[in-house]
Order: C-alpha cells, then structure tokens, then sequence
C-alpha cells in the first residue's frame, strides 16, 4: 500500500512537523489506509533535539513528490522465473499466465535477462523451420524443451528503469523504443517489477496532504504532480490547485498545532503525552510565546488543554523550548536567510521577508554587513528588488529588520525609521504577516502610483 504522505512546508519549522507527526496519529485513529509523516528538508538541530527529547519518531524527510516509475509499479512483484527454468516448465507457465515478457533472476532477486514469447517461437522456428532434418524433429524437440532459461533469455540492448526515474523521461525512453514491456532495477541490480506504456495511462501520482502551508513555492518540489488530499493551515489562501474538492481547514489563528489539537479534542481522539507537549510546542513557537498578534483565545484555549494532557507549563516550557531552538550563532549566513524566507509580489515587483528568532538581538549585530552582502547577491540572483530580514526577539519585544535591495528605501517610508547602518529596530513589531508584509504592500503601491 503506498503511503500518503503529510507533509509541511520547505524549511520545516516547530509548528508544520509537529502539525505532521501529530496529524498522521490523528488519521491512522480515525481513517482507512497508510498515512506518513514527512518534512520537506532535512531538520535542524532544533527539531531533532525536540523530537529526541520528547522520545519521539522522525519524520520521513522528503525532497520531491513528483511521480516517479516507482510510482508505476504494482505492490507486488511481478511473475518471474529463474535461469534453470526449462523451456518445457516455461511454456506452460506463461501460456497459463498469458504472459509475453518474463524477467528472469537470481536467488537474490537480482535481474538476469529477460526472455519474450516472441524469442521463444523464433528459437522453435529456426531450430525447426528448414525441413532437412525433419526425422530428427522428436529429437530436436526433446533438446529444445530441456534448455534452461538462462541459456536463452536475452540480456543485451534490454531498456531498464531505475524506480527513482522521473515519469516524463520514462516515457521518452519507451516511445524511442520498441518494446511492450520494462524492467525495473535498482541501483544494486534487484528487480523491481515491470512498467509498460499502459502503466503511463494509468499513472498513480503521489498522495499528499499539507499542513501549514498552501502556496506552491513553500510546497515540496513536485507538488503540481502529486494529489492533494486535504490542506490544514492558518495563512493566507494561496495558489495551489487541486484535481476537486477537499478537505480545506484554514482559520486565522497563531498556529496549525493549534487545528490539528483541536481536531483530538473535538472528537474525543486519545492523546499521547508525547503528541500533546509536541502541538504544544508548536503553538508556543508560531505564538511567540502568546506574545504574537497572531496569537488568538483559540490558541491559548488549545494550549491549556494541552498543558493538561502532557504535564508541561506552557510559559515555562515555552521560554525552554525558545531559549534551545533559536540558537542563531549556529547558522550561516546564507542558512539564516534563507530558513524562513517568503516571496511576494505587487504587481512585477518581487519581494521576500525572511525571518529569524533569537533570544538576544546582539547575536546579530556584529554580522550585519555579512548579512547585507548575502541579501543583496540573494537579491541579484532572484531578482528581488527588495528584501528583508526581521530578527525577532519576544524578550525584547520587537524587531530588527535588516534591508536590501534596489528599493530599501521603501522600508523607510513604510515604517517611517531612517535606517542605520542598513537596518531599523521597531518595538512591538513581531508579526511578518500582520505587522510587516502588509505595510511593505502599502508602499509599494503609494510608490508605483506616484
């Protein structure tokens, strides 16, 4: 059974893996079928530590949902045979079976040949076709019916798939070629099973449901070739499309743990201690501690029921579990950029905001310049024309944004600061949705209609 995967947006924060590993609890409770967590990027340090320390299971890391051959394959194997098989054995094999291809392999399931129906009657045809020794035909029958598969299975100028081939380039293959049927290999040579062009009509994609996200360009890679199942999250609505209707749960509210919980309360669903301190976490990440204007009675009403559940203080957990994740001394430039990076666009004009947390705002300051340049060659390879950085910190409740880019001096006329040294500190401002990305939107449009 192929699994459906749950999966949350590219640099996976607290909030999209513990809405992952939480919602997949909550459908294996509730729903037929085979449902795994995934994080689209490998975890950081942060997350394995919260996962390790609430004894929890890593989930599943997955770069690409694009369909695959392995996603043509029939769960089980295919009719095979091995190379001792006698010709006697394997006509009536494949006649019963109405078999035209058979793969022939080892003990180990390791590809040997492959052997075609059409093989076998030229074999017959030229053993037997001429007619001169046709008082020897009982004999040469005889010969024929005894040799094995191995000696005459062919095993040159054969088509193979690996399982981790993109479909598109499969299909190219096969339409350049005149076969019915392929192998499929992997890369220590063990048989996979057989694809055909048929297999391509009948194409499965990929089974996936998003939580904390649904923008493609925060999506996996190959989300516009997978099937969405359903969408849980608490941002703005985007632009991905889906092949009909589904489940779509969004609400304005701090986090996506905060849904995913409430989905337990609401039907009674068991709880583990384990899950419950994990949404728990990721509603005191995504709410800033409840210091968030994002933050909503719904979160903090979530939040006390799971205090309740996991034996954790939400406050005091909260100030842990802060204090360990934003450790941003241990980042690059370029990785603290880019973890939590988000493009808009106005009109023609695009722009990112890229935000990181920290306990204390000084962590930063003697990086700054580094910064700059990694944000202005950002800039220029994606042609932002203006880009920020907010380095938050609830304990002193504001934010620093540092600014690059052709059009920075738009962040002055937003926020009304003169920058210094390429950056403004704004006190109260924690929110890139509600408290920076609009006002960014404002000026850009004051200043195109100027």
């Amino acid at each position: 059974m192929k699994p459906v995967y749950i999966i949350g947006h590219k640099n996976p924060d607290v909030d999209s893996i513990a809405s992952a590993v939480a919602y997949q609890a909550f459908k294996e409770k509730t729903d037929q079928g085979l449902f795994m967590a995934a994080a689209a990027g490998e975890l950081g340090e942060d997350l394995v530590w919260l996962l390790d320390y609430l004894g929890l299971e890593h989930p599943l890391v997955v770069h690409d949902v694009s369909t695959r051959v392995e996603d043509l394959l029939d769960e089980e194997l295919p009719p095979h045979t091995s190379p001792e098989t006698t010709l006697q054995e394997l006509g009536s094999f494949m006649s019963s079976r109405k078999i035209k291809t058979l793969p022939v392999v080892d003990e180990e399931k390791g590809f040997l040949g492959l052997l075609t129906i059409g093989d076998i009657a030229m074999l017959w045809l030229q053993s037997l076709g001429s007619g001169v020794d046709i008082d020897r035909s009982p004999e040469i029958v005889k010969g024929l019916l005894a040799r094995q598969a191995g000696q005459i299975m062919k095993t040159r100028d054969l088509v193979l798939f690996e399982p981790d081939e993109k479909v598109d380039e499969a299909r190219r293959n096969m339409l350049a070629s005149r076969f019915r049927n392929y192998p499929v290999v992997d890369d220590n040579n063990r048989f996979m099973g057989m694809i055909s062009r048929y297999n391509l009509l009948q194409m499965r994609r990929k089974q996936v449901i998003l939580v904390d996200h649904n923008e493609k360009k925060q999506a996996v890679e190959g989300i516009e070739e997978a099937e969405i199942l359903e969408i849980i999250d608490h941002h703005r609505v985007g632009d991905l499309q889906t092949l009909w209707p589904i489940f779509f749960h969004n609400e304005p509210v701090g986090s996506t743990s905060t849904l995913v919980a409430e989905l337990f309360l609401r039907g009674a669903i068991p709880l583990e201690g384990g899950l419950a301190a994990l949404l728990l976490s990721g509603i005191m990440s995504d709410t800033m501690i409840f210091a968030s204007p994002t933050t909503t009675e719904k979160d903090r009403l979530m939040a006390r029921e799971l205090e309740r559940i996991s034996g954790f203080e939400a406050m005091t957990w909260g100030k842990q579990l802060y204090s360990q994740i934003h450790q941003v001394d241990r980042l690059s430039d370029d990785e603290l950029v880019n973890e939590d990076l988000k493009e808009y666009a106005s009109g023609d004009t695009i722009f990112a905001v890229s935000q990181v947390e920290t306990v204390e705002l000084k962590a930063l300051a003697q990086r700054r310049s580094s910064l700059i340049a990694t944000m202005e060659e950002l800039c220029a390879r994606r042609g932002y024309a203006l880009m920020c950085l907010m380095a938050t910190s609830i304990f002193e409740a504001g934010t620093e944004i540092i600014v690059a880019g052709e059009k920075k001096g738009l962040v002055e006329d937003a926020f009304q600061h003169e920058l210094v040294n390429g950056g403004i500190f704004l006190k109260g401002v924690l929110s890139r949705k509600k408290q920076v990305v609009p006002v960014i939107y404002q000026a850009l449009r004051t200043s195109n209609l100027l």
